[in-house]
């Protein structure tokens, strides 16, 4: 069987297997033990059909108080994008929050939608021109249509993590590299657009005063405001222009 866990990453003295350790320790202390929910062995073995790095997807289940899973890639971290990159550059990895109410018909699909979502995210930060800072916005389609079946959200905004313990945001490994992890939270048309409007720094703020994390929450309503004009409503400048949940 080949060694997948023993390939060096592009920072010749880190291994994967060590860059893996680094990330699951980081996981433990921030939120709880996480496990391999799914693994790309295929990929890691070099077979694998799908673009993109191959990718895990780590698991820490609700504990104690937290009655909520945590999803978080490993694999993206080991194909470095250059530091000085407009589209953001250096190791990242991806992070997603999800209810977990004792259903558990409902619990396994929020999961396992969140799971696929930042595995795609994942791969696809390295295959397309994505940016990645605080919102900045994903979408996939001129006329975007709900990402997710049922839902309201029509694409992604990215955002710091903020339910973990404070310096989750980014792991250092020694002391120029690091690796940053980031949460696609998907947003409503209203939020897309304010995005496009007022700009990704405005649209982070806005998010943040409104209270949005990474919980995944598919009926979460819009916290952009609109003001009625002529033709198509265009958003608020006002102060106000997002609202807490």
């Amino acid at each position: 069987m080949p060694d997948i866990w023993g390939r060096q990453t592009e920072k010749q003295d880190l291994t994967s297997d060590k860059l893996r350790e680094d990330i699951q320790l980081h996981l433990t202390r921030k939120l709880g033990e996480p496990h391999v929910a799914f693994s790309d062995q295929d990929g890691w073995a070099g077979r694998s059909k799908e673009p993109g790095p191959p990718v895990d997807v780590l698991v820490i289940p609700p504990e104690g108080e937290r009655r909520f899973a945590y999803v978080c890639t490993f694999g993206s971290s080991l194909k470095k994008k250059p530091a000085d990159s407009a589209l953001g550059g250096g190791r990242m990895e991806f992070v997603l929050a999800v209810p977990q109410r004792g259903d558990a018909k409902t619990d396994l699909k929020l999961l396992n939608l969140a799971a696929n979502t930042v595995r795609q995210f994942a791969k696809l930060v390295h295959i397309q021109s994505i940016q990645v800072s605080p919102g900045q916005t994903v979408q996939f389609t001129k006329n975007p249509r709900p990402v997710f079946e049922g839902a309201k959200q029509v694409g992604f905004a990215f955002m710091a993590p903020r339910l973990p313990d404070d310096g989750f945001h980014r792991l250092r490994l020694g002391e120029t590299d690091s690796v940053t992890f980031w949460a696609p939270v998907p947003i409503c048309r209203e939020e897309l657009e304010a995005g496009s409007v007022h700009g990704a720094a405005r649209l982070s703020a806005g998010l943040i005063k409104a209270g949005v994390t990474e919980m995944l929450h598919l009926d979460r309503r819009s916290v952009a405001r609109r003001a009625n004009g002529l033709g198509r409503p265009l958003l608020s400048l006002a102060r106000d222009l997002f609202r807490r949940t």
